[in-house]
């Protein structure tokens, strides 16, 4: 995801603290808007709902590392269920059962 929002220019309202000099209020807004909806669209549906009420680029990415971070044991345990209830079904191809995998 970080590395989309560079290809697209996003990074700055992102990863920044501040606002740059050149951007106005509403252009600032407008951009944070941009990058909410941008990172909403490849976002899981099941993860939309903890994230859907951000407006702010900054915040929606401190729920995502929130949510996502590896290191506790939650997320531990969701990987480990997601493993156990792995199943392969025919008519689906063995790329998209890896995919899961993965």
């Amino acid at each position: 995801m970080e590395d989309l929002l560079y290809m697209k220019d996003y990074y700055m309202s992102v990863f920044n603290t501040e606002k740059p000099e050149d951007k106005t209020d509403a252009k600032w807004n407008i951009l944070h808007r941009k990058v909410c909806g941008y990172i909403r669209k490849w976002v899981d549906d099941n993860v939309l709902n903890h994230i859907s009420a951000k407006t702010h680029a900054r915040t929606l990415w401190n729920k995502l590392e929130q949510l996502y971070a590896r290191n506790t044991g939650n997320n531990k345990l969701f990987l480990i269920k997601q493993l156990i209830g792995l199943k392969y079904h025919d008519e689906n191809p063995i790329s998209d059962h890896l995919n899961s995998f993965q």
